[in-house]
Formats: C-alpha cells, sequence, structure tokens
C-alpha cells in the first residue's frame, strides 16, 4: 500500500500556521452547513488494472487538529467484502486531503470505498480499474467548466451513466476570474483569484456542486489541465491574465499547482509536479496525458504571419515531455494511441472573418515546429491509430488528422489519402461557445463558413452553439465519437439534444457517419 499524500505530523506547526486560512470565510460557511466533516465528497482517478487512486477532504470541528481517516474497499454497495483499506492521517498543511492508492485490486473490476473518522463517514463512491487485455472501452470526455456562466448538467448527465470505463477531463476545471454581476452563478471570491487560499476557495465552490460532486463519487476521472487552473492564455513564464501588480508569476504558478493536486487525483512521481503520464487500458488503448502549458511552452506569437510559429526552437511540449511523447507514441503496442490534448491540434483555417485570428495561436498552429514532430511519429508508422481528444475552444469538432489538408498531393478527403488519424474536440460544459460570445447569428454564419471545402477539407463536424460532452468508443474495428449535447445550461437539467456521432476506422483512410 502506498500513500500518496500521507502527511506526518512533523507538519503541525505548518498547519497550525496556515489552519485559520484554508479557505474564504463564504466557502467554510457553505462546507459547515452540509453538516458533514466530508462535504466535498469522494473521488477517484487514474485507474489502472490493479490499483487505483482514492480522494477525500476532511473538514474537522478544529482546524488546528490533526486528523485520522480510515478508508475500506470492498466489492458491494454495503461494504461487507472488504478487499482493501487502511488509514492515515492529515491536517492543515494540504488542507486536510486524504489520498492514496488502493493496490491489490482486480482489472476491468467495480469497486465501492469509503473514508471515515472517529465522528463521521463520507458518501459511498464507486470507481473502476482498467482493462488488462483486449475489451471494447467507452470514456466520457469533458473540458472547460466555467461555474459563472452556467449549470453543470452535463457532469450530472455524466454520473447518471453505467456504460464509462472513466471520465477523461481535458483541462479548465476552475476558472480563475472575479465575479461578474450578469452571469448565471458568482464566484468566491469576487475577486480573481491569485493566492493558495484563493485557488483553494476556487476549487472548493466547484467541488459543492451537486453534479460534479456524484459524477466524482460514481466514476473516476483521468485529468490534465489547460490554463485557466493557472490563469487565461498560461505559458511557462506567465500568462495573458497574469500582470505586473499581480505579485510574482512562479508564486502563483506554484499555488495554483499545488491547490490542483490537493483536490485532483493524479498519478505522478514521488516528490514530481510533473502532470504529463501515460495509462494503458490493456492491449485496447494507451492514454497519453500531456501538459501543454507549464511544463515547456514557449510565449505564443501574436500574429499568425510571425514566422516564428515555425522555429523548432520555441516548443509547445518542452524538450524532455516531447521526447517523452514521441518515445511512448514509436513504442505503443496498443490498438489505439488516444493524445489527451488541452488546444487544438489540427491545422483549422478560421478564415479572414476571424481577423487576427485566422489561425489560433495558442493551439498548435502557433507552434508548427513540435507538431511536425509529433506528425513524423505517426507518419512513419505503418499503423493509422491515432485519436487525438481535445478541449479548450467551447465547441464541437470531428477532423481528420493530416499534416496539410490544403495540400491536394499529400491529402484527398474522398481517397482518404494522406490521413494519419482523427481529432474530436468537445464542447464546453458551460464556459461561453460562439452564439454566446459573438451573437446567434454570428454562431450561425461561421459554421458553413469554417467548414467550406475550399477552407477546411479535413473537417466533417462543427458545433458552435451546444454545451455537452464527447462518449468516445474504442473497438477492435473503430474509434466512434458521440456528442452529447444538454438542452440547457441556464437552469438545472439532464434534458439533451439529438446526438451527433462520426468514426475512424481502426488503420482507416478517414472519418465516416455513423449512427449515434
Amino acid at each position: 500500500m502506498r500513500f500518496l499524500f500521507t502527511l506526518l505530523p512533523l507538519l503541525g506547526l505548518l498547519a497550525s500556521a496556515q489552519a485559520q486560512s484554508i479557505f474564504h470565510p463564504e466557502i467554510m460557511q457553505m462546507a459547515r452547513a452540509t453538516g458533514s466533516e466530508f462535504p466535498f465528497g469522494v473521488a477517484s482517478g487514474d485507474p489502472e488494472p490493479k490499483n487505483v487512486l482514492l480522494w477525500t477532504k476532511v473538514l474537522p470541528p478544529s482546524l488546528t487538529d490533526t486528523v485520522e481517516v480510515n478508508w475500506v474497499v470492498a466489492t458491494d454497495t454495503t461494504l461487507k467484502d472488504v478487499v482493501g483499506g487502511g488509514k492515515l492521517t492529515t491536517n492543515s498543511a494540504s488542507a486536510f486531503t486524504v489520498q492514496i492508492e488502493q493496490q491489490g485490486l482486480e482489472p476491468s473490476t467495480t469497486y465501492f470505498y469509503c473514508f471515515f473518522t472517529a465522528t463521521d463517514s463520507s458518501a459511498i463512491g464507486r470507481t473502476r480499474t482498467a482493462s488488462q487485455n483486449g475489451e471494447d472501452l467507452r470514456f466520457a470526455v469533458a473540458s472547460c467548466a466555467n461555474y459563472q456562466t452556467g449549470y453543470f448538467n452535463a457532469y450530472g448527465h455524466m454520473a447518471k451513466r453505467n456504460d464509462i470505463n472513466a471520465i477523461l477531463f481535458l483541462g479548465d476545471y476552475i476558472y480563475e476570474y472575479g465575479t461578474r454581476e450578469d452571469l448565471v452563478r458568482l464566484h468566491i471570491p469576487a475577486t480573481e483569484i491569485l493566492t493558495l487560499e484563493d485557488y483553494r476557495s476556487r476549487y472548493a465552490q466547484y467541488r459543492l456542486d451537486a453534479d460534479l460532486m456524484e459524477a466524482h463519487r460514481l466514476h473516476p476521472f483521468i485529468t490534465i489541465w489547460d490554463d485557466h487552473e493557472f490563469a487565461n492564455n498560461t505559458y511557462v513564464d506567465g500568462a495573458d491574465n497574469h500582470q505586473d501588480d499581480e505579485d510574482d508569476w512562479e508564486k502563483r504558478k506554484g499555488h495554483a499547482r499545488q491547490a490542483f493536486y490537493e483536490w485532483i487525483p493524479v498519478r505522478r512521481q514521488a516528490e514530481s509536479s510533473k502532470l504529463y503520464r501515460s495509462l494503458n487500458y490493456g492491449s485496447m488503448a494507451e492514454l497519453f496525458m500531456i501538459d501543454g502549458r507549464v511544463e515547456g511552452r514557449s510565449i505564443p506569437v501574436e500574429d499568425f504571419n510571425d514566422v516564428l510559429r515555425y522555429d523548432t526552437a520555441r516548443t509547445m511540449l518542452g524538450a524532455t515531455q516531447r521526447m517523452w511523447l514521441k518515445q511512448g507514441l514509436s513504442n505503443s503496442k496498443a490498438h489505439w494511441r488516444v493524445l489527451v490534448n488541452d488546444v487544438m491540434f489540427a491545422p483549422m483555417d478560421l478564415g479572414k472573418m476571424a481577423g487576427a485570428r485566422r489561425y489560433n495561436m495558442d493551439a498548435w498552429d502557433g507552434y508548427e515546429g513540435d507538431r511536425s514532430r509529433i506528425l513524423d511519429i505517426i507518419e512513419n508508422d505503418s499503423m493509422r491509430n491515432l485519436v487525438v481528444v481535445t478541449g479548450d475552444i467551447h465547441t464541437a469538432w470531428g477532423i481528420d488528422v493530416t499534416r496539410n489538408p490544403m495540400d491536394k498531393t499529400s491529402y484527398n478527403r474522398r481517397k482518404g489519402n494522406g490521413v494519419l488519424g482523427a481529432e474530436f474536440v468537445t464542447s464546453s460544459i458551460s464556459s461561453p461557445n460562439l452564439d454566446e460570445m459573438r451573437g446567434k447569428l454570428t454562431a450561425k454564419l461561421a459554421v458553413p463558413y469554417i467548414k467550406a471545402r475550399k477552407r477546411n477539407p479535413h473537417l466533417y463536424f462543427l458545433n458552435a452553439k451546444d454545451h455537452g460532452y464527447m462518449l468516445l468508443e474504442l473497438t477492435e474495428k473503430e474509434a466512434k465519437c458521440t456528442w452529447v449535447f444538454m438542452k440547457s445550461i441556464l437552469k438545472p437539467s439532464l434534458k439533451i439534444r439529438p446526438l451527433h456521432s462520426l468514426a475512424f476506422p481502426h488503420n482507416g483512410r478517414g472519418l465516416e457517419k455513423r449512427n449515434p
């Protein structure tokens, strides 16, 4: 049994000093009002065939105490058929986080777990270990959940599912912005978050949402971050939404990273702050979870005409992560290689109507050197089995992955020449999409404009106005994506709109339509 977040009594003095500043008073009041020592529920993450991470956070009566927490894992909902468990202590140094790795489990098996203090118990969580063989897989894929701009109905819909292995979350789990009075719900604190207490409080507010709490309780999450876990348009040395009067960037980045790891169960090496990692689901799939933000991203160029976007010295991933990814993609024996990615990978021309943003310099279009290196690996492989899943842009896309979609000598949509894989982009949980940012008419006109074959012949599907998530199904035959769109985010509702599906056949020659 390995403890990933065991907090030692030696930290007691530090814990006492920090005890009264874990959360903002409004958050503390909301958490206390639940009447539970486990107000934020339970969660699991990064499943392997015989191990899974289990998480909770305790809020004891006194924040200066060290708290002993027990846990139990069983194969039944009544927790009688016990297969694992243990105990550890936690304190305010980590805002009373409890995160452990439960070992000794069986592959492809559903388990139930619960945490206990001397005076209270948590909700019973459900999780599932990864497969060890070539079983069919199904993942919910989500991104971009802004508490202020709408309800988390998509999380609620995912929570009701009994047919998924895990939830892949692609970043923007929280947003750093302050409150705007014209929005659906208000952020706490009301100002932009900068300190450790701020970031902890923002996560706490999100995790008190009933739909998000239930999704975590019932499904393991496999998570990466994007920019808003730090600040808008983050790169290694700064962010668009970090100003000189907002204290030191490295300090702010450290607060954001610490809060992320306190709230999200993520598998990482001891003492390492690196997020990138790979997870295997038997012979069917290998998931490559990347960090496209703080591991090595160079400062973006401002103009898509800037030749520096092609400079191979500039990087999205950083040299170390890039080498890890190249070696992993090259050596993978999985039936499907899945790049779990934060920003759009495929080239995309948004046209003259987008003005200076005709090409998105915050996406891989702004880092041609790194993208070309990744495509070299895929292009030199005889097997076409790359699937890229992406978030970030609050809209839904289905795209052939090809090196240069406008080069008719290398890519032919009808014949499938030049196709290297498929990219599926999920819409947002609640973050504003095109009609909310630019108006319904603009969103309506933009779709056929961007989908025009003369502009983006590799683009099969685009939805610029609906919120929701994707369902990714991986089988021997194909990788199928179904977009699930919610009817509303302005009120709590689990009603959905008609579904849309595309599939990429294994070793195929481009995307194909499917019935949902």
